[in-house]
């Protein structure tokens, strides 16, 4: 795996995915191990597990170990807008994964002005499991950090298919 000198306190490229029980980063001899994280560097995004990061002297990270994983196919994408105040918007993903097998990993959101993009993957078969190939379908819910967005519109991208939804005003929680 070729080396990447990144910075990662300041990057707004890379998406670190949190999970309900996630386990915390772990520093051994220099190196930093994150579960998941998912890169918005390049023309599409990619998504790894176990990443390993070494920290330099001069206080920058470099990428020294991760495995790919495989993204899902998203056939659809329907956002759904709940009427609260403040609004809570969660985007409806529909798609398949590539065997029946493997199980979706958590969503890693993120935006920037106003698109919101979503990397789903899957995990990976272990090197001694056997799965019949054929399209797993899923339907899942992802979450959008709304709340303090200003009205306009939005995009929400997800694995290349994309949505839009509009705030018909600011959307600031109570006051």
């Amino acid at each position: 795996m070729k080396k990447l000198s990144v910075l990662f306190a300041v990057s707004l490229s890379t998406v670190f995915v949190s999970q309900v029980l996630a386990q915390p980063a772990l520093l051994r001899d220099n190196t930093l191990t994150i579960l998941q994280a998912a890169s918005l560097d390049g023309d599409s995004p990619v998504y790894y597990a176990n990443v390993q990061l070494y920290a330099n002297a001069d206080g920058s990270l470099t990428v020294v170990g991760g495995e790919q994983q495989n993204l899902v196919t998203v056939d659809t994408v329907q956002i759904m807008i709940m009427e609260s105040m403040p609004v809570k918007v969660s985007a409806t993903v529909s798609g398949n994964k590539s065997v029946p097998c493997v199980n979706l990993l958590p969503a890693a959101v993120s935006r920037k002005d106003s698109v919101f993009t979503v990397v789903m993957a899957e995990t990976v078969l272990g090197p001694a499991e056997t799965c019949i190939a054929v399209l797993e379908p899923f339907e899942t819910s992802v979450s959008l950090d709304v709340l303090g967005l200003a009205a306009g519109t939005y995009t929400v991208i997800v694995n290349g298919v994309s949505a839009e939804f509009t705030l018909d005003s600011d959307n600031v929680g109570p006051m």
